[in-house]
């Protein structure tokens, strides 16, 4: 049996299972935030600066966003290779993730980060990462230096709306990692639950890699909302400089209707630069992770620095917006 069809069985079974549920129980659903007692937030939690040393002459200024149940830190080999590079790097948790979440004297962290999960909305994040540009454009501009983005699978498809979602959005530069913005036939299957916001799907990646234990259906919800929403406004907006790294097998992002997107929006800026891990993970690391030496192995993570170096150039012009 291969690992596509025992997701696939996986996920029928689980719908199953959860229908059924659902059906006995009258759909209780869990305790919402709102009823909480004691809940704070903190707008700094949302993101954190990662600069460069004194010393060094700032070269650019670049928004970093995680994956789905990514925690936000396991992006830091890469800030680390910006940070190395000149580059300024503003690390955006979206809500649910790292320490964006509301607080709860009452429950454990864990907890209280998956009930913030639990209440995600497209809306909700787009709304986040627009703040967190807004913050790396003023920066970019006082130092006069050019504006990247780096967005991860989820992190990649809210950047790339962002832009086709507000005019005042542009970036000189970015460089995309498994974006999600054509995911595979499979991964649509969780649709079926989607009446059922509080389910949480348990994750494929490593415990290492995840925020929560799992992934609420709300936050499938807001990313399906998200690829619809790209999907209808797509343009030549995103026709940027733009570096993609993916595995022709991954498990969550359709490789060849990447392309084929690519290729149909005439969005000839954009080049695809396929990951051939050093390994093959087997059940442990998916092909859909690619943000480290851990889960491309040393060779290969040295030839995606690499060629991230040569992409965000020292000579990258600063460009202007076009609305």
């Amino acid at each position: 049996m291969t690992k596509r069809l025992f997701i696939i069985i996986c996920i029928l079974f689980t719908i199953t299972i959860v229908v059924c549920f659902y059906a006995l129980s009258g759909n209780r659903a869990s305790k919402s935030i709102s009823s909480w007692t004691n809940a704070i937030s903190k707008e700094d939690d949302s993101s954190q600066w990662f600069k460069i040393r004194r010393t060094k002459k700032t070269r650019g200024v670049a928004l970093v966003v995680h994956g789905l149940n990514l925690k936000p830190e396991r992006m830091q080999s890469i800030i680390a290779e910006l940070n190395d590079a000149g580059i300024d790097v503003l690390n955006l948790s979206l809500r649910g993730h790292g320490n964006n979440y509301l607080k709860n004297m009452n429950i454990s962290i864990d907890g209280a980060r998956l009930e913030s999960f639990r209440t995600v909305t497209y809306s909700s994040w787009l709304d986040e990462i627009y703040e967190a540009y807004l913050k790396v454009r003023e920066r970019a501009s006082k130092k006069n230096v050019p504006a990247f983005f780096i967005g991860y699978s989820l992190g990649g498809l809210m950047g790339c709306d962002l832009i086709l979602s507000h005019p005042d959005v542009y970036y000189d530069r970015m460089v995309l990692f498994a974006p999600a913005l054509n995911i595979t036939v499979e991964s649509y299957l969780l649709k079926a639950l989607m009446p059922f916001p509080n389910i949480v799907i348990d994750s494929l990646s490593p415990a290492s890699y995840r925020a929560n234990e799992g992934t609420p259906m709300a936050a499938y919800k807001a990313l399906f909302e998200a690829i619809e929403h790209f999907e209808k406004n797509v343009n030549d907006k995103l026709n940027k400089p733009t570096l993609v790294f993916i595995d022709e097998r991954d498990e969550f992002v359709s490789c060849s209707k990447l392309r084929e997107m690519i290729t149909w929006r005439n969005l000839d800026e954009w080049q695809v630069r396929i990951v051939q891990k050093d390994n093959d993970p087997g059940e442990k690391i998916s092909h859909h992770l690619i943000i480290d030496i851990d889960s491309v192995g040393k060779q290969m993570w040295k030839q995606i620095k690499d060629a991230i170096r040569r992409h965000l150039s020292v000579g990258a012009s600063i460009s202007r917006p076009h609305y």
